[in-house]
């Protein structure tokens, strides 16, 4: 049975500096044991990156939705269900970042974290649960994969009767392909 992944908005600038970056995505590509699914959402964030910005004299734009149209085999949308789950997920985010496991061990930063700034992280987790993906790849330590936001995924999912994917970093994801 296949894999289902969705990869994270970074990781296709993660895949686009790689040194071998158009072999890494060959290889993935080849890859018939995963199935990776895109979201509406992520190709807007992808679209949304600024034209000026040039990799090797190129537009980083159309650079990363290239590899984006390459690797993502079926795309989903945000569905409004997906979008209150997502919601949970920052109450839950919140009041977990003010309980005493948290409060003193988290940076500074994350304390600051308002709705907006998590919201497109959570709602990409929201579809992934919904949705039975397997795997979710991103090389966001400090938000996507960090400890406190596998427990609001993991409390909020089990409340609800959704099973939370597999978040898996993109270094790891990375050293699959480079065999």
């Amino acid at each position: 049975m296949n894999k289902t992944i969705i990869l994270d908005t970074n990781v296709y600038g993660e895949l686009l500096i790689e040194k071998k970056s158009e072999e890494l995505i060959e290889k993935i590509n080849q890859d018939k044991s995963i199935c990776i699914y895109g979201i509406d959402i992520i190709e807007k964030e992808l679209r949304d990156t600024p034209t000026e910005i040039k990799y090797q004299n190129k537009a980083l734009k159309e650079a990363v939705l290239s590899i984006y149209r390459a690797l993502v085999d079926k795309e989903l949308k945000l569905f409004p269900v997906a979008q209150y789950l997502a919601s949970e997920y920052y109450k839950k985010f919140d009041e977990l970042r003010n309980s005493s496991k948290y409060s003193k061990t988290i940076v500074n930063k994350i304390q600051k974290y308002d709705e907006e700034d998590l919201k497109i992280d959570f709602q990409i987790i929201a579809v992934a649960s919904i949705k039975n993906i397997d795997i979710v790849v991103s090389a966001d330590k400090r938000t996507i994969l960090s400890e406190i936001a596998e427990d609001t995924y993991r409390k909020v999912n089990n409340e609800n009767n959704l099973s939370t994917p597999n978040l898996v970093k993109y270094s790891d994801f990375r050293k699959r392909y480079s065999k």
